[in-house]
């Protein structure tokens, strides 16, 4: 199959979940299929057409005819059986499908798509229905996000402790983008209380929120238990992942406009990779978490944005082997089974299969 990807915004690769996301999935398609990949200029990712902008989305949507004009030409001559749209395209799917003949299929991860993908999309994936149109739903097909498994095991956290856990610490992880609301600041009033072993809160990625983040550590007096690695490579956070104890995503959902309305409705990638490499994941408790995981199981669950409910949690885990141990066994189990790039490349080729039928 012959699959066109549209993702004008994201670097590919880069270190951010959007580059995360399309350079995974790029990679698990290409293995089977011809994919050219259209993402943001000053990508390099070999073979890419990297002609798209990064631009805030009413603008990009303004720019829409610009970004036709530069990419019809290459997508043409490629001759696709499907466009796959991420949905910061805004409606450039099916501009392309309709120059092309070939049928569109639309990513989106909330209601920011375009009108024009919505409708003219002849089918639609995410991991949720919540925040499709009612008039779409028809359309829709539930995919889940995955992990590259292979891409983090092997990767020794030895350096990582000694660098950061000096004296035996343990380490209580987060990696990821700082905007606000992955709640990454409930972390430092954690610590601020904190009462249990002696523990190193080590925060890697950077992002909109992280100086802010960084002042509030310092205002607290918790600067040296609270460690901000910086922006590390994705293909080095397996190390960091093995050096950990234990692995948290604090997500802010009050601080997200989507979520506000229609709940935490994403896949989180970042707590698969936690449970990919056997660690105990420590997330919200929302709908959408029990809906992927066993609570208490799989997963370990606190009440969103109450630092206290995090603490209580984290110290119970670093202080419990037979918990560690059972928990992040279950954990790994499920991802390797069900959450890889692998496994969602099938999803999406069902769905690519059959709209190509059509």
């Amino acid at each position: 199959m012959r699959i066109v990807y549209l993702a004008p915004n994201i670097p590919v690769p880069g270190t951010h979940g959007g580059s995360t996301h399309v350079s995974n999935v790029y990679r698990a398609l290409s293995k089977r299929h011809d994919v050219l990949l259209y993402c943001r200029a000053g990508s390099t990712q070999e073979g890419a057409l990297a002609r798209g902008f990064n631009l805030h989305p009413v603008l990009q949507k303004g720019f829409l005819p610009v970004a036709f004009a530069r990419v019809v030409g290459a997508v043409r001559r490629f001759r696709p059986d499907v466009i796959y749209e991420r949905y910061s395209a805004f409606g450039l799917g099916p501009l392309l499908a309709r120059a092309t003949g070939a049928p569109c299929v639309l990513m989106t991860l909330d209601r920011d798509a375009s009108a024009l993908s919505f409708r003219y999309s002849d089918r639609i994936v995410a991991t949720s229905a919540e925040f499709i149109p009612e008039e779409y739903r028809d359309k829709l097909r539930i995919v889940h996000w995955g992990v590259d498994v292979d891409g983090l095991v092997g990767k020794s956290g030895e350096a990582v402790r000694a660098r950061y856990a000096k004296h035996g610490e343990r380490i209580v992880l987060y990696t990821g983008s700082f905007p606000d609301w992955h709640g990454v600041e409930v972390l430092v009033e954690v610590a601020r209380s904190w009462a249990g072993p002696d523990v190193v809160f080590l925060l890697v990625g950077d992002g909109q929120d992280k100086r802010r983040v960084e002042r509030l550590a310092e205002a607290r007096g918790v600067s040296g238990r609270v460690v901000f690695a910086g922006r590390v490579p994705h293909g080095e956070i397996g190390a960091y992942i093995d050096a950990a104890d234990v692995c948290v995503a604090p997500y802010a959902p009050s601080k997200h406009p989507i979520f506000r309305v229609y709940g935490m409705n994403r896949d989180p990638i970042k707590v698969l990779e936690y449970m990919a490499l056997g660690k105990v994941a420590v997330t919200i408790d929302t709908p959408r978490m029990r809906e992927l995981f066993q609570a208490d199981e799989e997963v370990l669950l606190y009440r969103a944005e109450d630092p206290d409910a995090l603490r209580q949690t984290l110290e119970k885990v670093l202080t419990d082997t037979e918990l560690r141990a059972r928990v992040g066994s279950a954990g790994a189990s499920l991802v390797r089974s069900r959450y890889t790039w692998s496994h969602h490349a099938e999803e999406l080729e069902a769905v690519f299969g059959e709209v190509v039928r059509r």
